[in-house]
């Protein structure tokens, strides 16, 4: 295509120049290098097909001129392309945008660059930014218009936008209250949990800052964990009943008064990194444990009712036993001074060999039945003999050797070498240890 055929005259020719020129500029072109004031003396044709955006000239709805590039991104020859309208390329939902815009600019509006969707020879989607100019063609208005293919620009926003809120849903539906702030405390993210918790809904909070979010908690606006994380200070640790550092992260414990009563909540913050490992911010997650803790104040409640029962059982028992100590005492006390005396006495009254056999057997049973002090030391000393114990016995009492003689209508010195016997089944033999004082161990 010759330059005679793209323009009319040398004074449509240098229009043509300079708004390729001016529409360049808009696009961020190298073009930006050539001066309008030589706009004569360019080679148009140059210009035009040596271009990095798309350049074309639409009259009445047809391609009136397409550049080299044109041709590339819609995949048609330039022969192609001068048969085609223009809308045949548009997205069916972009169309009415492009078309107004067309006209509008031919009635003389300013129209900013703009975004629309098209489609290649081969039917694929594009995305293409559009900036148009008017122009003379053969004498009648028509616009120049450069198109560039923003495409990858457009998917990759539309990525981002997709990865942000596929974050946005994640943190939405987390199942702890969960807030996050930029590096300056600005709120930037606040899930629904968190406005069930403190209250307050999101669009409400999103973009706050100078402790905004600690108003809900505390009704006044303090440092929170989350401010802990980045600024440590000593003076607010103190307001944790528990509170605990680990390299990035921070977890505490601590509670505040709603409208209803008295909340305990535990919370973790942690740092924000970009991918560089630069701070942006910091997060806060925030659990209630009201229900745990009531149910730990019912436990130690519990306990504490339950430690105290079992203090008084234990005195209780301790009397209990010093009472059956008490009765066996007595009762021991009262077979050996009110029984077995006499039954030592009837054994001298001329009993019949029966009779004094089945003395013999009444005395044996009393002494094996009469105290548990006498188990205790039969079970432990099983080499004693019944005599024996029951002299052990009279010991224990308090019995001197002389009063047990007596009792049992024996010697003295037979009592004493009992006793030795005694001592010496007990190995103390040779050992400074009273004797009763042994006894009254068990």
């Amino acid at each position: 295509m010759t330059q005679k055929t793209i323009v009319r005259d040398e004074k449509s020719e240098s229009a043509l120049a300079h708004a390729i020129i001016v529409g360049s500029e808009l696009m961020s072109s190298n073009l930006k290098r050539y001066e309008t004031s030589n706009a004569t003396s360019i080679n148009i044709d140059f210009i035009l097909e040596n271009a990095p955006e798309a350049i074309y000239v639409v009259q009445d709805g047809k391609f009136k001129y397409v550049n080299k590039k044109v041709c590339e991104i819609l995949g048609c020859s330039k022969k192609e392309m001068l048969t085609k309208y223009a809308d045949e390329f548009i997205h069916p939902e972009d169309r009415k945008k492009v078309v107004q815009n067309y006209f509008r600019r031919l009635n003389g509006e300013e129209i900013e660059p703009f975004l629309y969707r098209g489609y290649d020879k081969d039917g694929d989607l594009q995305w293409r930014k559009l900036v148009d100019l008017v122009i003379l063609w053969e004498g009648r208005p028509a616009t120049l218009n450069f198109v560039s293919d923003v495409t990858p620009r457009v998917r990759a926003e539309e990525a981002l936008k997709k990865s942000e809120r596929q974050l946005a849903d994640i943190m939405n539906f987390l199942p702890d209250a969960t807030f996050a702030c930029d590096d300056g405390g600005r709120i930037i993210a606040w899930n629904k949990e968190m406005e069930k918790l403190s209250g307050v809904k999101a669009i409400d909070m999103i973009g706050k800052n100078d402790y905004e979010y600690a108003l809900p908690f505390y009704g006044v606006r303090r440092p929170m964990l989350i401010d802990m994380i980045l600024h440590p200070n000593k003076k607010i640790e103190k307001n944790y009943v528990y509170y605990e550092r680990k390299k990035n992260f921070i977890y505490a414990v601590t509670s505040f008064k709603n409208k209803k009563a008295t909340v305990w909540v535990w919370a973790k913050s942690s740092i924000i990194y970009d991918h560089h490992e630069n701070i942006i911010g910091a997060v806060e997650t925030i659990r209630d444990i009201t229900d745990s803790k009531i149910a730990e104040n019912e436990l130690k409640e519990k306990t504490a009712n339950l430690e105290a029962a079992n203090t008084a059982l234990k005195v209780l028992l301790k009397h209990r036993e010093e009472d059956r100590n008490e009765i066996e005492n007595k009762f021991v006390r009262n077979i050996n001074e009110m029984v077995l005396p006499y039954i030592e006495k009837l054994k001298v009254t001329g009993l019949t060999s029966a009779q004094v056999r089945y003395v013999d057997i009444a005395e044996k049973h009393l002494n094996e039945v009469v105290s548990p002090f006498l188990v205790k030391m039969s079970n432990k000393h099983g080499k004693l003999t019944p005599r024996e114990v029951r002299i052990a016995s009279l010991i224990k009492d308090g019995k001197t050797s002389k009063e047990i003689a007596e009792m049992l209508n024996l010697e003295v010195t037979t009592i004493n070498n009992h006793r030795a016997r005694i001592r010496r089944k007990l190995d103390l033999k040779g050992k400074e240890r009273n004797l009763r004082s042994y006894l009254l161990s068990f």
